[in-house]
């Protein structure tokens, strides 16, 4: 498993798209906000990109346990994410204490940005195993990463602020609240823990479903 785990850190950490995703991130929440959409096209490409260049038919035949490659992916992109997460977290916090000193505000207790650190670091972990996920069911690399944006930046956001009922409920309703957002429309959504959970449990389930695609697909 340690060669397994070696071999996938190799493939994000050898490459540019790493750091090209690292400072979109970035560039995204100065911006605009979350970018999570941007961490989970990060997930989608860490496997989508085996079945585009063909590698993972060496991949499964030097590990014939595919149930072993998917976890090894889910564990590096989940610290690949976490560590997005830490970056992003960071520079957050900085930002809004430099902004926030040109105007009045209300005073922002210290666990209060713990609080929404902590649900950025986890959120966007969750958000690259859910993008691993989807990369193992859907395969083309192009259809998961439109169709995982569509869903995220345009679907997803729309019943989020229109029917937070219903958003609050969805990957991305959750993540809102574990950061301690509130609605477009000042809906009530989750509390900052259960989006926590309904995240995890979003990333279980996809992980699932995923492992069970992969050890009956073929890949030729």
């Amino acid at each position: 498993m340690r060669g397994l785990l070696r071999s996938e850190l190799l493939k994000i950490t050898s490459t540019r798209v790493a750091l090209a995703l690292m400072a979109g991130c970035v560039g995204y929440i100065a911006g605009a906000g979350s970018a999570s959409a941007i961490v989970l096209v990060a997930g989608i490409l860490g496997m989508t990109s085996e079945y585009r260049y063909q590698t993972v038919t060496p991949t499964f035949l030097v590990t014939p346990r595919r149930g072993r490659v998917l976890t090894a992916k889910l564990v590096v992109h989940a610290a690949f994410g976490l560590v997005i997460g830490v970056v992003c977290a960071g520079f957050s916090a900085g930002l809004a204490t430099a902004l926030l000193t040109f105007k009045p505000h209300a005073p922002v207790s210290a666990s209060t940005v713990v609080q929404i650190s902590a649900g950025t670091v986890l959120g966007y972990a969750l958000f690259a195993v859910v993008g691993v996920s989807v990369g193992a069911l859907v395969r083309n690399q192009v259809a998961a990463i439109i169709g995982g944006l569509l869903w995220a930046v345009v679907i997803e956001a729309l019943v989020v602020a229109f029917a937070p009922a219903v958003g609050k409920w969805l990957p991305g309703g959750a993540l809102q609240w574990t950061l301690q957002a509130t609605s477009f429309n000042g809906g009530h959504l989750l509390s900052t823990w259960a989006g926590a959970v309904v995240l995890l449990a979003y990333a279980g389930v996809f992980a699932a479903v995923a492992a069970r695609t992969t050890l009956r697909q073929d890949v030729t």
